[in-house]
């Protein structure tokens, strides 16, 4: 029994080894989504942010062109001054160029807050296309390596299942049928330890009379509150 228990162990280790692996196939194509996620956020971020430049410098040529007009205009009505006839006119005339002038110094200090928007905003620009180029490099980076794991999973796990066959047969078919069924229902650590005096997986107090039966090492012990399998705190004795 003590030879079938420490077989036991080992067995455990290695289908431990297996679950992680079997883990690995769902975790990897999760990473690897997570990762499609951010890139795809960063990249529209950049794009948007692109739009925002584009936009600024959009509005900026749509006030220089007004701003152009408008001083046109003032140059038009400045020359027909000097033809018109009546008073009124002519204070018409005047007030039209004050009211373009006016516009002017708006369209003036629009297209200067433009101009300094526009600067703070392509300094953001180039930060971010520089961190998305970044971030987009190393992404590739982990995700080729996260593939090439992912690739090797399938043949690490046909070694593993190799390996258990193997550890299998040399524990007994009585207790290899109990492991595999606590296993089954346990999704976990199935055989484990007493540590002072408790079970290590639910932490049941364990009886001094089952804790002798467990040192005796003569028949499979397991634990009556979870089911888990029960050795020795210090590991199997010699």
């Amino acid at each position: 029994m003590q030879e079938s228990l420490r077989a036991l162990l080992e067995l455990q280790e290695t289908d431990r080894g297996l679950h992680d692996l079997e883990q690995y196939k769902v975790d990897i194509p999760n990473k690897l989504e997570d990762m499609e996620t951010v890139q795809s956020e960063a990249e529209t971020r950049l794009a948007d942010q692109v739009t925002k430049v584009a936009e600024i410098e959009k509005n900026r040529r749509q006030r220089e062109q007004d701003l152009q007009i408008a001083q046109e205009r003032v140059q038009k009505y400045q020359g027909q001054l000097y033809s018109v006839k009546t008073n009124k006119e002519y204070d018409a005339l005047q007030t039209e160029i004050q009211a373009q002038k006016n516009l002017i110094s708006e369209l003036e200090d629009a297209i200067l807050q433009l101009i300094s928007e526009s600067e703070s905003e392509q300094e953001a620009l180039e930060t971010m296309r520089g961190e998305t180029e970044s971030l987009v490099e190393r992404l590739s980076e982990e995700r080729k390596a996260l593939e090439s794991r992912l690739s090797a999973v399938d043949e690490d796990v046909a070694v593993k299942m190799d390996e258990r066959k193997r550890m299998a047969m040399r524990v007994e078919n009585p207790v290899l049928k109990v492991y595999n069924r606590i296993r089954r229902n346990l999704h976990g650590m199935t055989v484990v330890p007493v540590k002072k005096g408790a079970c290590s997986g639910c932490f049941h107090i364990i009886p001094l009379q089952i804790m002798l039966q467990i040192r005796q090492g003569r028949r499979l012990v397991s634990c009556e509150s979870c089911g888990r399998i029960l050795v020795v705190e210090e590991g199997l004795e010699h």
